[in-house]
């Protein structure tokens, strides 16, 4: 009934045995958040739905999760020494996410990046260095990647980039 009747619930696995009573183990996921709620040991099968409807509803009520950084989110752009692109821009491999109850105050965050040194060709999902996070009092560490694939420049290539920037240096004296 709860996959049907409860928003968000996409998987459970009910039980019932003398010892045990009635169980069961609920997944939801809902404005960006998975709950995993269990119950065991009760009268019946009415109970044990209600009991979990019951912590679903506290959990989504009390708590969200807030997106701090997508896979597409620019982390930083480096120059890469002899690479056809110039530029590169470095991302996370995955969302980065916070979890916090709904009324306090979102966590300070900040972040530091560090980068491994970078050997062409570079495929995008290599990792490539890895960003710290910190969270208030907690710290995590998630890899990053480069936000396309990095290959080598032919020698044409370096060759015209840099007539390029001789042609446009400009003196300030």
């Amino acid at each position: 009934k709860l996959v049907r009747f409860y928003e968000g619930v996409d998987g459970l696995k009910t039980g019932y045995t003398s010892t045990a009573g009635f169980c069961l183990t609920a997944t939801a996921k809902k404005e960006g958040m998975r709950v995993i709620a269990v119950v065991m040991g009760e009268p019946d099968g009415d109970t044990r739905n209600k009991e979990i409807r019951e912590m679903l509803d506290y959990m989504y009520a009390q708590y969200k999760v807030d997106i701090l950084l997508e896979p597409t989110s620019v982390i930083e752009t480096i120059k890469v020494e002899k690479s056809k692109e110039e530029n590169v821009n470095i991302v996370p491999l995955r969302q980065i996410t916070s979890f916090h109850k709904k009324l306090d105050a979102p966590k300070s965050t900040t972040y530091t990046l560090e980068l491994n040194e970078l050997k062409l060709p570079i495929k995008k999902g290599d990792v490539v260095g890895k960003l710290i996070i910190k969270e208030d009092k907690n710290q995590r560490t998630i890899d990053v990647t480069v936000s396309k694939d990095v290959n080598k420049a032919n020698i044409i290539e370096l060759f015209l980039r840099y007539l390029n920037d001789i042609l446009t240096f400009d003196i300030n004296w």
